[in-house]
């Protein structure tokens, strides 16, 4: 199958990639940078480069690689010019209009493009599904967000002519990721400035890199179009999992913050995730395409990925 991925050297695209080449699909993928396409080929893709936001450009690039499937992975949470929550609501509303008119343009048949379950309505008990509405009656820094999501879903499904789905990833970690050993979070919880923020109540879903990788190669496979959550299979609060981390890098113990105090430091946004947002269901995805993570535990995943970086820890407070 020939494929034209957007966002190949993201996160998820550095896994995804390498698993798409290897299933026997040729794979064009899109790079704003010339330094990377050489990354890009030492993962078997065949890069292009050019800017999701210059359209001509785009629809030629699109229409050169043959593609039956777009798959639109991008983001800018990892840029180092102007903002990154900015830059990636840009990139999910302007930016898939330009990817979805680029693919209808060429007569691509199916377009899969990455969507977060962590912006649902926050409002009843339960995980939430592929039903759920989305926050967007949140506050304005929650609202942006969602507002830029539901932009990104509607665009996908309703292209004409191509076959749309969304899949709404939970929360990455693995390398790459804010979760990476040496990333935000953990380099947080070492500095003892990530505290659980009021009741902690906010329940992540969590995916790991490696199954959201396999569950996007095994969408190929099927005829589905529609929303899908790709989480795995064990919920949990923020006010578990956070010293649960802190523990396997070693780390202090995280402290507390009342709601109002860390409303004024870290912003809506960040409070509604740790005290707020709800956990999502992946019972759809595993029903309709024969899907289990291979971590459905977060705890088994954050274990593995912790394991190396704990036992450095020990050894250096050791006398």
């Amino acid at each position: 199958m020939n494929i034209f991925i957007a966002g190949g050297t993201g996160a998820i695209g550095r896994v995804l990639v390498p698993l798409l080449v290897k299933g026997g699909h040729k794979v064009v993928a899109l790079t704003r940078s010339p330094g990377r396409t050489s990354q890009l080929e030492r993962m078997g893709a065949a890069p292009v480069v050019g800017d999701v936001y210059e359209e001509a450009r785009l629809a030629q690039l699109v229409a050169e690689s043959e593609a039956e499937v777009v798959i639109h992975q991008l983001t800018a949470f990892g840029t180092k010019v102007g903002d990154p929550y900015a830059e990636t609501i840009r990139v999910r509303t302007e930016g898939t209009r330009n990817l979805v008119s680029a693919a209808r343009a060429a007569r691509v048949r199916r377009f899969i493009a990455q969507s977060i379950s962590f912006i649902c309505s926050p409002f009843g008990s339960g995980l939430t599904d592929e039903e759920t509405p989305l926050y967007l009656n949140a506050r304005p820094a929650v609202r942006a967000l969602a507002e830029a999501v539901a932009s990104l879903e509607r665009q996908t499904l309703e292209a004409n002519a191509m076959s749309g789905i969304v899949l709404r990833y939970g929360w990455f970690y693995g390398p790459g990721t804010s979760y990476d050993p040496q990333g935000t979070i953990p380099t947080a919880l070492r500095n003892g400035t990530m505290p659980i923020v009021a009741a902690g109540a906010g329940t992540y879903s969590f995916i790991n890199l490696i199954d959201a990788a396999a569950a996007t190669a095994g969408v190929l496979a099927q005829e589905a179009n529609g929303i899908y959550n790709i989480v795995d299979d064990s919920p949990v609060r923020f006010s578990e999992w956070l010293p649960i981390a802190a523990k396997l890098l070693g780390a202090p113990a995280p402290g507390h913050e009342d709601e109002a105090s860390a409303r004024r430091r870290i912003g809506d946004l960040r409070v509604y995730y740790m005290n707020e947002q709800r956990g999502a269901s992946n019972a759809k995805a595993k029903r309709t395409f024969n899907w289990q993570p291979a971590f459905p535990s977060w705890r088994a995943g954050f274990e593995a990925l912790y394991s190396n970086r704990s036992r450095e820890s020990s050894d250096e407070r050791r006398p």
